[in-house]
Order: C-alpha cells, then sequence, then structure tokens
C-alpha cells in the first residue's frame, strides 16, 4: 500500500460534507507536494508524508469534538474556491508550509476568526494532547515490545502473557510521554494561533494574551497531577508485577523502581551514613528514583511553557516548528533526563542535580525565548 493509498484511506476520518467539497483537492495537493519532496530526498518525502497524515487525523479529530458545525468558518469553506482554500483553523493538508497564511492555497482576505473560547481553547487542546500521546505511548511501547517479546517467546510464553506484559509496561511509558505530549499539543495549538493571527491581535488586547495562557497552564498543571499519580502510585506497582512476569517466578525483594515515595525514603534510612562506594551508590539510587518521581511531573508545566514560548517567538512556525522542535526537545530532554541518573548512580554530580538538570534547561529555554522576544519588541518600538 503506497503512501497515497493511506492518505486516501485517511480522508474518510474528516467529515462527509468537507471530504465531498475538499477531499479531491486534498489528494491532489498532497501528491503534488509529496513528490516535489521526494525529489529533494527520501527524508523530505518522509517528513511531508508524516505532516500530511497527522493533518488529516487531526482535522479529523478536531471536527468530531468541536462543540457546534455551520459557523462562520464553515460558511467560508463552502465560497473556498478551486485552490483549495480552507480557513485557518482547518490548516492546509499535508503541506510543508502547514499553518502559514502566507503562503499559497490559503485564503486570507476572509474575516478574522474571533479568538477561541475557553472550551473551544481546552477542548482543541485535549485532542492534540490525546492524539500526542496516544502516537509517543504507542512507538515506545513498539520499542519495548520489540526488545522483549523475542524473547519470551522462545520461552513459550502464551499470548495472555505478551499482552500481560505491554499492558504493565504502559504506565512508565506514559510516565515519559505524558510531559512530551503536553508540549507537542502547546506547541501545537499556539502554532495555530499564531498563524491565524489570534496571537497577534491577543497583544493588541487588554487580558488577550492572559485569556489565552492560562487556560493551559491549567490543563498543564492537571496533567502534572496527573503524571505525579502515575510515576508515583501506579508505575511502581506494575513494575514490580511486570518483574515477575518478565523473570517467571516471585520476585525476592523490591527494587528502587517498584518502591513508592514513601518505601524509598524508607529504604533510604536503612542504609544510613557510610563512606563505602556500595552503600552511598546505593543511597543516591534511591534518592534518584525519589527525585524523578517530582522532576518527571513537573517537566508537565515546564514544557508547556517552553512551548509556548516557542510559539510567541515563532509565532508562524507551522508544523515544521511543531515536528522540529518535538523532536529536538524530545531526545534532548531524556538524554539530558538519562544522562542525569548515570552521573548520579555513579556519585557525580548530586540526585536533584541529576534528576533536575533536564528541567532547568527547559525553563532556561522558554526564558530565553520570552527575553529574545520582548527585547525584539522594545527594539521595534523604538524604531
Amino acid at each position: 500500500m503506497t503512501v497515497s493509498s493511506v492518505y486516501r484511506l485517511a480522508l474518510h476520518l474528516l467529515p462527509a460534507d468537507l471530504r465531498r467539497k475538499h477531499g479531491t483537492a486534498m489528494e491532489t495537493l498532497f501528491a503534488r507536494e509529496l513528490e516535489h519532496a521526494r525529489a529533494r530526498g527520501r527524508l523530505h518525502g518522509a517528513i511531508v508524508s508524516a505532516v500530511g497524515l497527522w493533518d488529516v487525523v487531526r482535522r479529523g479529530a478536531y471536527e468530531l469534538a468541536r462543540p457546534e458545525r455551520g459557523t462562520q468558518s464553515e460558511r467560508n469553506l463552502s465560497h473556498s474556491d478551486e485552490r483549495f482554500n480552507m480557513d485557518a483553523p482547518a490548516h492546509q493538508p499535508a503541506s510543508a508550509n502547514f499553518g502559514d497564511s502566507h503562503m499559497k492555497g490559503i485564503d486570507t482576505t476572509g474575516p478574522l476568526m474571533p479568538p477561541p473560547t475557553t472550551r473551544q481553547l481546552l477542548g482543541r487542546h485535549a485532542v492534540s494532547f490525546a492524539i500526542a500521546f496516544v502516537v509517543l505511548t504507542s512507538l515506545m511501547l513498539y520499542v519495548f515490545a520489540s526488545r522483549q517479546m523475542p524473547a519470551l517467546s522462545a520461552k513459550g510464553a502464551s499470548a495472555g502473557t505478551l499482552a500481560e506484559v505491554l499492558w504493565l509496561a504502559l504506565p512508565f511509558t506514559a510516565a515519559m510521554t505524558i510531559p512530551m505530549a503536553v508540549f507537542i499539543a502547546v506547541l501545537h495549538q499556539f502554532s495555530r494561533l499564531g498563524a491565524d493571527g489570534t496571537l497577534a491581535a491577543a497583544r493588541r488586547m487588554r487580558d488577550g494574551v492572559r485569556h489565552l495562557v492560562v487556560p493551559i497552564l491549567a490543563a498543564a498543571v492537571g496533567m502534572a497531577v496527573l503524571a505525579f499519580v502515575v510515576t508515583a502510585e501506579i508505575v511502581p506497582r506494575s513494575n514490580e508485577r511486570l518483574a515477575v512476569v518478565l523473570r517467571g517466578d516471585e520476585a525476592d525483594t523490591p527494587t528502587d523502581r517498584s518502591m513508592t515515595i514513601g518505601e524509598l525514603r524508607a529504604a533510604a534510612r536503612k542504609v544510613g551514613p557510610s563512606t563505602e562506594p556500595v552503600v552511598l551508590s546505593r543511597a543516591a539510587a534511591l534518592e534518584v528514583e525519589v527525585q524523578k518521581k517530582f522532576a518527571l511531573p513537573a517537566a508537565c508545566l515546564l514544557l508547556a511553557l517552553a512551548g509556548m514560548a516557542l510559539a510567541f517567538r515563532i509565532p508562524r512556525g507551522g508544523m515544521w516548528l511543531v515536528f522540529g522542535a518535538s523532536l529536538v526537545f524530545f531526545s534532548a530532554y531524556y538524554a539530558l533526563l538519562m544522562t542525569g541518573e548515570t552521573l548520579a548512580d555513579r556519585l557525580i554530580v548530586s540526585p536533584f542535580v541529576g534528576m533536575w538538570g533536564a528541567n532547568a534547561l527547559v525553563l532556561a529555554v522558554a526564558l530565553l525565548a520570552v527575553w529574545r522576544r520582548r527585547a525584539k519588541e522594545l527594539v521595534a518600538a523604538r524604531n
């Protein structure tokens, strides 16, 4: 099955009326973009394919989640010309310049879109988060399964055992993907608001930016609480059971990854003060797990701030910004997290520094982006 065939099937996620009006034009545009991208190399072709499919899936989910149809934006769609004009929230499908209202194929002569209500903003954000979370979690579970399933199959594990392993791997995978899904959702929504001019309009209104920022930050706090519950309470219990299933027998003693915060603190007190390297390493490993259970949930809020800062810094970045920044942040954040854990376990840095260093870097990036944007605005005002 070709990518074009997959895209054609994905179009059925859109409502029937949109598919009848724009389906052929969308498919033609996707084929043209894909052909041009492949001429530049396989990587460009893969990126354009992913962008196009993501846009259709996201648009279909948005149409299902939106509270009403028949709005002004839908009426604008009914008058779109043969250039395949779509309103700003509908996005230009499969375009590598997705979200840029100055690019061809997007009509900017129509009426400006009204700012979204808090309900609409949170609804769109929830859809973006759900899609990002499912995609990221599925990818990480696939990587986990590719490493564990062959050995289990060789031992003669049943289908039920394999399914249980994947189910037990879900919590610790979700603990890692929830913060990054928050970042992707925030960056996507604010890039979208930047593309349709909502961010620029909000800057000219009193409390306009606050109206957009506060609900998303509140949602990020909620996700941080959820991530803390998953990390502190669910992950230790699922890890304990997962170790039993993978080993095939009951565990003798719990490991640091299968302990709750209280159990980790109690185990650290039993280790006691010592100057022996083995004892110090054990105490550091226990403290690393404690700090990790706080650092990962806190990353939800910090990554949300970073996503907003990048979107304000590059308001018309579109899907290139979402994909590029997500890839960079995902790779850099978890590489720093794993590096910090290794350094802390080896007693090179303290557990606090090792686990919170990645969060500190994310916060620094967000503050730098805000500062540079503010400095640019001050220079423009003076001129």
